[in-house]
């Protein structure tokens, strides 16, 4: 009989063991899985985090060179708009100091002749009133013939020096100082972007 209960005890004992083994391999088994996903999703999280790190270093990068090209271009047109205004400004002196009113009166004699010689009629000549008050007399005496043939000299204050003319067609040729300096300009105005361009 005392065999039989200790067979008994040592089955109890052998079985309890076996199913506490087995539990806590569950168990331990159940821990290592959570911890593998555990893992897995810190990674996954941290791969994220690092893509977005990434793709926001990327967005900054490509904002502030964007940024850079913009202040380039600003300063550029900025550059640009300044030199054109001296540029401008420099021709408009040089004009100035190239239509004397002994240049426009000489000028002025020649064309009204050359188109009266060729038959134009109704010949007028606008003058800036300035060149009008000095020039008035001498172009008497230089046009005597023409101003009898209805040529007309007509003073004006809308522009500062030089002259418009026309003939019976009513259109006006503009050769005030206004006018040529921005013709000059427009022509030089590409070569002096050519420059810029080319020191740039």
């Amino acid at each position: 009989m005392s065999i039989q209960v200790k067979e008994l005890i040592d089955k109890i004992k052998n079985e309890g063991i076996l199913a506490a083994e087995a539990e806590a391999g569950i168990i331990v088994a159940e821990a290592e899985g959570k911890a593998a996903q555990l893992i897995k999703d810190v990674e996954a999280r941290a791969e994220a985090f690092k893509a977005q790190a990434a793709k926001e270093i990327e967005q900054q990068k490509a904002a502030g060179i964007a940024a850079i090209q913009q202040a380039a271009r600003d300063v550029l047109i900025g550059l640009d708009k300044q030199l054109t205004k001296r540029f401008d400004a420099v021709i408009i002196e040089s004009v100035d100091a190239a239509l004397t009113t002994s240049l426009t009166e000489k000028v002025v004699v020649e064309m009204v002749n050359a188109w009266a010689e060729k038959g134009e009629e109704g010949i007028r000549v606008v003058l800036s009133s300035k060149d009008a008050a000095q020039l008035q007399e001498s172009l008497k005496g230089k046009l005597a013939q023409s101003l009898k043939d209805g040529v007309e000299i007509i003073p004006s204050a809308k522009f500062d020096k030089g002259f418009r003319i026309g003939g019976s067609s009513g259109v006006l040729y503009d050769f005030s100082k206004e006018s040529i300096a921005e013709v000059l300009s427009q022509a030089l105005s590409a070569d002096l972007a050519a420059v810029l361009k080319e020191a740039i």
